[in-house]
C-alpha cells in the first residue's frame, strides 16, 4: 500500500476553527451584556458567524480518518491499535479535565458539603454526557463517531462510489432526526440535549468521508491557484465563498430580528441556515489552509501551524483562562468593553497556547493532559 502525501496545511485549518471556537466562547456573554445598545449588533455577528467552528472540526475528523483509513484492510488489529490510541489521546485527557472542571465548578459553587455519594453520581453523569463543562459535550460527539467509523468504513470500502453520496446520506440522516426530535419534542414525548448526538453533525462528518476518498481528483480544485484563476473554477471559487457569506450574514440577521424585533419563525430556519454555513466553511476553510500556507517558510505560517497542532489543547484549557479572566475588574464604556471581550480572546488563546506547547515540549507525560503532541513532519498524515 502506497503512503500518502502529508498535508500539513490541516493544521491551519484546525488554528482557524480553534480561533472561531474561542470567539464564540468570549463573546458568550455579550449578547445578554450588550442587549440595546450599539454593540450587540457587532458582538451577535462574531458569536453567531462563527458557529462554523466545532462542525469543521467534525469535518476535518472525518477527512483525517477516512483519508489515513480508506485503503487499509479492516481487520482485528487495525481496530485494536486505532482504539487504543483514541483510548490514550482522547479519552485520558477528556477524563482529566472533567474531573479538573468539576472542582472549579465545586469550587466555585461553593459545593463541598455535598454528599460522596451524589458527588459520585453526579461526576459520573458528567464524564458520560460531556456536560462537567460546557465545552466538553465535543469529545463526546467525537467519541460517537469513532464507535461508529468501522461501519462508515465498511460501508464505503464495500462500495467506494458510494462516498459520492456520503454527504447527501448524512445530511438525510442528519435532517431526519432533526424534524423528528422536534416533532417528538414538541409533543412532550423526549427532551434530548441534540447537541450532544453525533446524528446532528453526520452532513459534517460525511463530507469529511467524501472528500478524502476523493482528494485526488478534488485537490486541482480545492487548492487556489493562478492557473485556477484563469479557468473556470475561479468562478466557482468567488460563487463558494459568496454563498458561504450570504448563509453566514442570514444566519446572524435571523438571529438579530429574533432578540430585537421578536421576530417567531420556525426554529428549521435557524437550523438550515447555520446548517448550509457550516457545510460551506469547511470547504472554504480548506481552500483558507491552503493560501494560507503558502510556501510554508513565513512566520504567519508556522504560528498558524503551531496552534493548530496545539489545538486539542487549547480546546480543553482555554475555559479554564477565560473564567478567571472574567473574574478581573473591568470599567469604562463601550471601548473599554470592547478591548475586555478581545483581551479574554487573546488571553484564552495566548495562555493556553503557551502552556499546551511549554508542556509538549518539556513533559514526556504531556499527552495525559493534552492528547497526542505535535509531531514532525512525516510522509503520512496522522490520525
Amino acid at each position: 500500500m502506497s503512503q500518502k502525501e502529508r498535508i500539513p496545511q490541516l493544521d491551519i485549518f484546525r488554528a482557524v476553527a480553534i480561533f472561531a471556537v474561542l470567539a464564540i466562547h468570549a463573546t458568550s456573554r455579550t449578547l445578554a451584556e450588550t442587549t440595546g445598545t450599539s454593540l450587540f449588533h457587532p458582538f451577535l455577528f462574531i458569536n453567531k458567524f462563527s458557529q462554523f467552528a466545532v462542525p469543521s472540526f467534525v469535518f476535518l475528523s472525518g477527512f483525517v480518518l477516512f483519508y489515513n483509513y480508506i485503503d487499509r484492510p479492516l481487520t482485528g488489529k487495525m481496530l485494536g491499535k486505532f482504539y487504543s490510541r483514541r483510548l490514550i489521546y482522547i479519552i485520558v485527557p477528556y477524563v482529566v479535565f472533567s474531573l479538573l472542571y468539576f472542582v472549579l465548578k465545586m469550587n466555585a459553587g461553593n459545593t463541598w458539603g455535598m454528599p460522596l455519594d451524589e458527588m459520585v453520581r453526579k461526576m459520573g453523569k458528567y464524564l458520560l454526557t460531556g456536560t462537567a463543562y460546557t465545552h466538553l459535550y465535543y469529545i463526546i460527539i467525537i467519541i460517537q463517531f469513532y464507535v461508529l467509523f468501522p461501519l462508515f468504513l465498511w460501508c464505503l470500502q464495500k462500495v467506494r462510489r458510494l462516498a459520492a453520496w456520503a454527504p447527501v446520506i448524512g445530511l438525510a440522516l442528519q435532517w431526519g432526526f432533526v424534524l423528528l426530535n422536534k416533532y417528538m419534542t414538541n409533543h412532550g414525548y423526549w427532551q434530548l440535549s441534540k447537541g450532544s448526538l453525533a446524528i446532528t453533525y453526520f452532513s459534517y462528518f460525511l463530507l469529511g468521508a467524501a472528500v478524502a476518498v476523493y482528494y485526488g481528483p478534488l485537490k486541482k480544485w480545492l487548492i487556489p491557484s493562478r492557473e485556477g484563476w484563469r479557468s473556470a473554477k475561479g468562478a466557482s471559487w468567488i460563487v463558494l465563498w459568496l454563498l458561504w457569506a450570504a448563509a453566514g450574514i442570514v444566519h446572524v440577521e435571523l438571529w438579530f430580528n429574533n432578540y430585537t424585533k421578536k421576530t417567531v419563525i420556525n426554529s428549521l430556519w435557524y437550523e438550515g441556515f447555520s446548517n448550509l454555513h457550516a457545510l460551506l466553511s469547511c470547504l472554504v476553510l480548506m481552500q483558507l489552509s491552503f493560501l494560507l500556507y503558502g510556501a510554508g517558510r513565513s512566520l504567519l505560517t508556522k504560528l498558524l501551524v503551531s496552534a493548530g497542532a496545539c489545538s486539542f489543547g487549547i480546546y480543553l484549557l482555554h475555559p479554564a483562562i477565560l473564567f478567571y479572566y472574567r473574574k478581573l475588574p473591568f470599567h469604562g464604556g463601550s471601548l473599554a468593553y470592547t478591548a475586555a471581550i478581545f483581551g479574554g480572546w487573546l488571553a484564552a488563546l495566548g495562555i493556553s497556547w503557551i502552556v499546551v506547547a511549554f508542556v509538549f515540549r518539556y513533559f514526556k507525560l504531556g499527552w495525559v493532559l493534552f492528547g497526542s503532541a505535535p509531531q514532525k513532519p512525516k510522509s503520512k498524515l496522522s490520525a
